[in-house]
C-alpha cells in the first residue's frame, strides 16, 4: 500500500526517514515547492482571477517594499524570467499599475516604480494573501514559523555563498 502524501509532523518524525534519500517525500525542496503551488492556487481561487495574478502579485509586492528597482533586480526578487517580466511590465504599465524610467546614473538601465493605482491593487490583494497564510499556518506556533524561515534563509545563504565562488 502506498504511503499517504501528507503526514503530520509527529508521523514524519516517527518515520525517521533519511532526508533527500528515500524519495521525493523526504525532499525539503519538494515540500517547499508544494507549499508555494498550493498557496498560490488558493490565492487564485479566493481572488477569483487567473494564474496570471501571481506574477502581478509578486511584482507589486516587491515594488511596494523596494520601489525603483531595475528590471534585472526585479526579475531576481520576483523569480520571474526577465523576458516574461518585460512583457508583464508592459501590460502593467498599460493598466497604470507601474511606471518605468531610465536610471539617472545609467540610462541603459530602466527603473520600475509602483504607481498609486498599483498600491491600491497591492492593498486589495494583501488581505487575501494574509488569509491564505493564516489558513496554512493555523495551529503552528509563531516560533515554529520563525524557525522555518530562519532555516530556509540559512540554506539560501549557503547556496548564495557557493554561487559567489
Amino acid at each position: 500500500m502506498a504511503k499517504p502524501m501528507h503526514q503530520t509532523r509527529s508521523e514524519t518524525r516517527a518515520e525517521n526517514f533519511a532526508l533527500e534519500k528515500e524519495s521525493f517525500r523526504t525532499s525539503v525542496l519538494y515540500w517547499i515547492g508544494m507549499l508555494e503551488v498550493k498557496f498560490n492556487r488558493e490565492f487564485v481561487r479566493r481572488i477569483g482571477a487567473g494564474k496570471a495574478i501571481v506574477p502581478r502579485w509578486r511584482t507589486l509586492s516587491v515594488l511596494a517594499d523596494v520601489d525603483g528597482l531595475t528590471i534585472n533586480e526585479l526579475a531576481r526578487h520576483t523569480f520571474i524570467d526577465r523576458s516574461a517580466l518585460s512583457r508583464l511590465l508592459t501590460l502593467m504599465m498599460r493598466e497604470g499599475l507601474v511606471r518605468c524610467r531610465p536610471r539617472e546614473a545609467d540610462k541603459r538601465n530602466v527603473e520600475v516604480f509602483i504607481t498609486a493605482k498599483g498600491r491600491v491593487a497591492f492593498r486589495r490583494m494583501l488581505p487575501i494573501r494574509r488569509a491564505v497564510f493564516r489558513q496554512a499556518a493555523a495551529g503552528l506556533s509563531q516560533e515554529a514559523i520563525v524557525d522555518f524561515v530562519a532555516v530556509v534563509r540559512e540554506m539560501i545563504a549557503k547556496l548564495d555563498s557557493a554561487e559567489a565562488r
